[in-house]
């Protein structure tokens, strides 16, 4: 199936997620993102280590906490973590929207919700679960490898900011994979509608995969 802007005669909404709306997703969201956060800075310095030892120089958080005669401090990269955090939120919603562009050959939406830019579909087009899921997923899956493989190659003294942009990214990706997980329950066969807050879910009938 392929994404089309005519929604078939015998489809009928079956469904309506907005993460933001369900207290459940959202925790859910919450705590996978705490778990990416954590899981993958730690495999980072570990993937550093092995392949690259002299990157750790350029990782400034490998070691947060350093003890020294005078007590505990804790070393924070917070120029880099800034940095960082503001090329995550548009890069993601970059690739957010060029696989939306890719699959429905229509020009996404892009726009700011609050402080935050969001990219979307545009609302007359239906895609087929399985190509939505690849949206949904794409910024989680290509930035975290190509931020790891460009560790490996940058400057030391951009590894901390592309550290930082990936284990971001991953963490910030959780409502995508929450969501995700969610839409897996239906058939290969449902269309979705995408919003910028959420999705509808089209179908025959309920059919679950």
């Amino acid at each position: 199936m392929q994404a089309t802007t005519i929604l078939p005669a015998e489809y009928r909404q079956q469904a309506t997620f907005d993460l933001s709306k369900s207290r459940k997703a959202v925790i859910c969201a919450i705590a996978l993102g705490i778990v990416l956060l954590i899981g993958v800075a730690w495999l980072l310095v570990q993937f550093s280590y092995l392949l690259r030892p002299t990157a750790l120089a350029g990782i400034k958080f490998h070691n947060i906490l350093t003890i020294s005669a005078d007590g505990m401090s804790i070393n924070l990269p917070i120029v880099d973590a800034i940095i960082a955090g503001v090329l995550t939120i548009i890069i993601h919603e970059l690739v957010h929207g060029l696989f939306f562009w890719w699959f429905a050959k229509k020009r996404p939406i892009f726009g700011v919700k609050g402080l935050l830019p969001y990219a979307s579909a545009s609302p007359e087009v239906y895609f087929p679960r399985n190509q939505y899921l690849i949206v949904g997923i794409a910024p989680f899956v290509l930035l975290t490898l190509a931020g790891s493989l460009l560790i490996l190659v940058a400057p030391v003294a951009a590894v901390s900011v592309l550290s930082l942009l990936t284990i971001f990214n991953a963490a910030g990706a959780a409502g995508d994979l929450v969501m995700a997980a969610r839409l897996l329950s239906y058939s290969p066969r449902t269309l979705m509608q995408d919003h910028d807050t959420g999705v509808v879910v089209y179908g025959p009938e309920r059919i679950r995969a």
